[in-house]
């Protein structure tokens, strides 16, 4: 019996590369939907990072994202990212304007082009907003007059997708795609694809990139340096929250001791005290013979 082949499929960041830098109608698909524009407004899409598919990546934690050019007037880098990442509001920031700026020598402002960086988490970006697609762009605080149009960042949260679908304004074409991305078989996608014709191409072109023994190496690579990256962040986390309760421990014992001491001393003195004004009172009971209310008002108590 032929062992069930592991399926790689459009969150593999490899695979991802591999599938739009293979085909170009599945390309401009994509581009369309994300950028929100018609599909035969794109005249030409330059990639501009390929990969030799195939070919073993140096250095593991090298980021798979792509880069093309839009019909020669907008840069686009999109990056697909799996897991959580702490600082990805300040990787997408650098990511853009090293992309922005393009100028080449002796070239001036005129020529920097719109430059919009795009990208596809299976996390939540913010906690406390959640969306299924944001865009963020630089305006005025107060009339969101825009700045500038050339710095655009767009963010497709496919957790949201549940939420998103049972809402009646969403772009379709986007749930499609964002299904597509969390599709965990071949079947599924398959599924997903049946009667869209260039769903079913890239399914078939996804199959055939999956039949290269030297591809299906680097997915797997790619999936478990992911991997290992989860379990040291994981593990970061652990060790993190097993100090910080180390210390919230001792913090909370040494203020505990120095809480216990101030309350022992305060009632060691109010007993004490107590204690010698019993005494005095009842000296001067006995020595003047004086009722218990005259002591305590002699001594003003």
């Amino acid at each position: 019996m032929t062992e069930k082949r592991k399926f790689y499929g459009m969150r593999n960041d490899y695979m991802f590369h591999a599938v739009l830098q293979k085909n170009e109608e599945v390309l401009r698909n994509l581009l369309a939907t994300l950028l929100e524009m018609d599909e035969a407004d794109i005249v030409d899409c330059h990639l501009e990072n390929p990969i030799e598919l195939g070919k073993e990546i140096e250095g593991k934690e090298c980021i798979l994202d792509v880069k093309l050019t839009l019909n020669n007037a907008k840069i686009i880098n999109i990056e697909l990212q799996v897991y959580k990442q702490t600082y990805w509001v300040e990787r997408s920031l650098l990511y853009w304007a090293r992309a922005f700026d393009s100028l080449k020598s002796g070239e001036d402002y005129s020529k920097l082009l719109p430059t919009y960086h795009i990208g596809i988490l299976d996390f939540t970006l913010f906690e406390d907003h959640p969306k299924f697609m944001a865009q963020y762009q630089i305006m005025d605080v107060e009339d969101q007059f825009l700045y500038s149009d050339k710095l655009c960042i767009k963010v497709l949260d496919l957790t949201q997708l549940e939420e998103a679908q049972k809402q009646s304004n969403v772009n379709k074409k986007l749930l499609k795609w964002a299904s597509i991305f969390k599709a965990e078989t071949l079947e599924e996608l398959e599924q997903l694809a049946n009667g869209e014709e260039v769903f079913e191409k890239m399914v078939v072109t996804m199959k055939k990139l999956s039949e290269d023994e030297k591809i299906r190496m680097q997915c797997e690579a790619r999936e478990d340096y992911e991997r290992c990256l989860l379990s040291e962040f994981n593990a970061g986390k652990r060790e993190g929250e097993e100090i910080g309760e180390k210390r919230g421990r001792a913090m909370g014992e040494e203020i505990g001791e120095k809480r216990g001491r101030a309350m022992g001393e305060e009632i060691g003195e109010k007993r004490g005290k107590d204690e010698t004004e019993k005494k005095l009172v009842q000296h001067l009971m006995q020595s003047m013979k004086l009722s218990e209310a005259d002591a305590r008002k002699m001594l003003g108590l």
